[in-house]
Order: structure tokens, then sequence, then C-alpha cells
């Protein structure tokens, strides 16, 4: 905050995580979210965090589309987003082709697939993947008018 109050934005910041993927089939619902936001003076959403198996189905193939038309229709409203990195969940495809990016427990053994943050951090095709995702998402939305930021994972 500058001393005279007021953020950089101009404005607070009013919103919180925004999970649209688990909707894509349902667009009345996405609908509905945006009429609700509106009502409650949202102004910025955070997506993305878990959303990596939605936008890479298979290894290397991605479907952005869904994103880019939700941030557009979002920025088109007067909602800005905040695009989270996607590693809070990894797709299955990872764990199964790559094992060693699953997490060992207490007792040296890796942990099934399934859950939030069950990834090995010391896993380097871990940290590879989750290099790629960043930067085709910084590619594609980098210079989106309404992506406010980036945010990265804050939660272990």
């Amino acid at each position: 905050m500058e001393k005279s109050g007021k953020n950089r934005f101009g404005k607070l910041l009013h919103g919180g995580d925004y999970n649209p993927e688990q909707w894509l089939d349902s667009p009345e619902i996405l609908e509905k979210d945006l009429e609700f936001f509106l009502k409650a003076n949202i102004n910025v959403i955070t997506v993305g965090m878990f959303s990596w198996s939605s936008l890479e189905p298979k290894e290397g193939t991605y479907q952005i589309d869904w994103l880019l038309k939700l941030v557009d229709k979002m920025y088109a409203n007067g909602i800005h987003t905040i695009l989270g990195t996607p590693s809070g969940a990894r797709p299955q495809w990872l764990a199964k082709r790559y094992p060693e990016v699953l997490r060992v427990n207490a007792k040296r053994e890796r942990e099934l697939f399934g859950g939030r943050h069950n990834h090995c951090y010391t896993s380097a095709i871990y940290r590879r993947k989750v290099w790629d995702i960043n930067q085709f998402l910084a590619k594609e939305l980098g210079n989106h008018p309404g992506v406010l930021l980036g945010q990265l994972p804050g939660m272990a």
C-alpha cells in the first residue's frame, strides 16, 4: 500500500478462487456464476490452481480455448483474472507415465495418484513439467489485458 492508502491498482480487489473447469460441460452454471459475481461486485478471480488436467489432458496437448474465453468474458464484464500455476493437482497421465512425481511418505512408499499437492518437489520431471505448463500459460495469457497478475503456488 502506498502512503495514500491506495494500492497500485487504484481499487480494492474483491474476489477469490474460482474453479470453472469442473463446469465446462454446463455453460449455464458458468453464466450463473458470472451473474452472482456481478451482484457481489467481484472485480477479480483467481483461476488455474487445479486446472492442469483441463489445460493439458494429454502430454504436450494443450486445450486453452476454455480459459481464453473465460478471461475474455470476465474482462468484458469488469472482472480481472489472477492466473495461478496449475501445479496444485497434476494430471493423471503425469503420475502414470512418471511415477517419480508422486510424493514419498514417511515409510518411503510412493503415494497413490489423487488429492491435491500430492507430488514430490524433488522430482526433476515434476519441476520440468510445471515449468512447461507455466511457460505455456505465460505465452498464451501473459499479455492479456484481463490478466492482472500471476500467482505462484503457496500451499504445500
